[in-house]
C-alpha cells in the first residue's frame, strides 16, 4: 500500500444495476486504474460480486508474471485463497460463539496491485452469505472502512457490486456516499434501472443512510445509434423510474478489445476505451465536487 502523507477524506462509491452484462465491471476497473494512474490519487477497489470479474481483470494485469499461462486464475489460487486474502474474511460467519467478531486488519485482507491502487479481492464463497440471517452483517464493509480508517487513506474507494439483491449488496451500499449506475441502451435496462431505485429507497428509509446517485453512464454504446436504439434509448429516458436520475453525457463505446484483445480486459489498456474512462472520470470527479460544496 502507498505511503500518503496527507490525511484525506476518501469517497466511496458502488458501481451498481440490477441487470446483469451492462459493463459494471469494466466501469469499475477502468475509473480504479485510472484514477491511481492519470489522476495520481490513491484508489481501493473492492470487489463486492461472487463472480469476481473485477478481481480477475486486475490481477490478470498486475500480478501475472511468473504464473503460467492462466496467470490471474494461478495467483488467486496460490497466493490470495491461502491466506484468505479476501472479502469473504469479512462475512466470515462465527465458528465459536464465545469470541466476538472482530472486523480483519486491512493488511490482512488487502492486497498492492501497484502504487496507489490496491483491492479488496471478491470471492465465490460470498454466496453462502445470503444465507445468514443476521442483520449485522449488512454493516461488516461500512464497518472495515470506519473501524480501519480506509478513508484517511484512499481518495476513492470504489465498490463493484453483483447484479443481484443480497445481505452484501446492502452492505456494500450502506458503505457508500454514492452510487453510479452503469446502463446498457437495451429493451429491457429499464428493469434494472426500477429495481435497483426500489431497493436503494428503502435502504435509505430503513437504515437512515445518506447515499446520493451520481448519475446514470450509458455503456457498450455504438458509435452511432440506430433509429431503433435511439428510439429504445427515447422511451428508457421518459420512464418515471428515471426522472429523478442525472444522465452522464460521457458514455463507453462498445470495444471489442475489452472482451478479446491481447492486452486483457483493463479498458485503460486501449485507446478509445482509455478516453471513455478519462471523460468519465473527469465528470465524475466533478460531480462529486459539486455535491460537495
Amino acid at each position: 500500500m502507498s505511503e500518503q502523507m496527507q490525511e484525506k477524506d476518501g469517497k466511496v462509491i458502488s458501481v451498481i444495476n440490477m441487470k446483469g452484462g451492462v459493463g459494471k465491471t469494466t466501469l469499475s476497473i477502468g475509473l480504479a486504474d485510472f484514477l491511481s494512474e492519470k489522476e495520481n490519487l490513491n484508489i481501493l477497489l473492492i470487489d463486492a460480486d461472487p463472480q469476481f470479474n473485477s478481481t480477475q481483470g486486475l490481477l490478470d494485469n498486475y500480478k501475472s508474471s511468473g504464473y503460467g499461462n492462466d496467470d490471474d486464475v494461478n495467483y488467486y489460487n496460490e497466493v490470495v485463497i491461502p491466506a484468505e486474502k479476501t472479502i469473504y474474511k469479512l462475512f466470515k460467519p462465527q465458528i465459536d460463539m464465545s469470541v466476538s467478531y472482530e472486523t480483519p486488519d486491512k493488511d490482512d485482507v488487502i492486497i498492492n496491485l501497484k502504487n496507489n491502487l490496491d483491492i479488496l479481492c471478491g470471492d465465490l464463497n460470498l454466496v453462502l452469505v445470503n444465507k445468514v440471517s443476521d442483520h449485522t452483517f449488512v454493516k461488516r464493509i461500512r464497518n472495515f472502512v470506519e473501524d480501519k480508517e480506509l478513508r484517511k487513506i484512499y481518495d476513492y474507494i470504489i465498490i463493484d457490486c453483483p447484479p443481484t439483491l443480497t445481505i452484501y449488496t446492502d452492505s456494500a451500499l450502506m458503505a457508500s456516499d454514492f452510487y453510479l449506475i452503469p446502463n446498457r441502451i437495451d429493451r429491457y435496462s429499464i428493469v434494472g434501472i426500477s429495481s435497483l431505485q426500489k431497493a436503494v429507497n428503502n435502504l435509505i428509509r430503513e437504515e437512515r443512510i445518506n447515499l446520493k446517485c451520481l448519475g446514470l453512464i450509458y455503456t457498450m454504446v455504438n458509435k452511432s445509434l440506430s433509429p431503433k436504439q435511439e428510439k429504445i434509448k427515447s422511451s428508457f429516458e421518459s420512464k418515471r423510474e428515471v426522472n429523478d436520475i442525472d444522465i452522464f453525457s460521457s458514455s463507453m463505446s462498445l470495444a471489442n478489445n475489452i472482451q478479446f484483445g491481447v492486452g486483457g480486459t483493463l479498458p485503460t489498456k486501449y485507446k478509445n476505451s482509455r478516453e471513455d474512462i478519462e471523460a468519465i472520470t473527469l465528470e465524475l470527479i466533478d460531480r462529486i465536487n459539486q455535491i460537495d460544496k
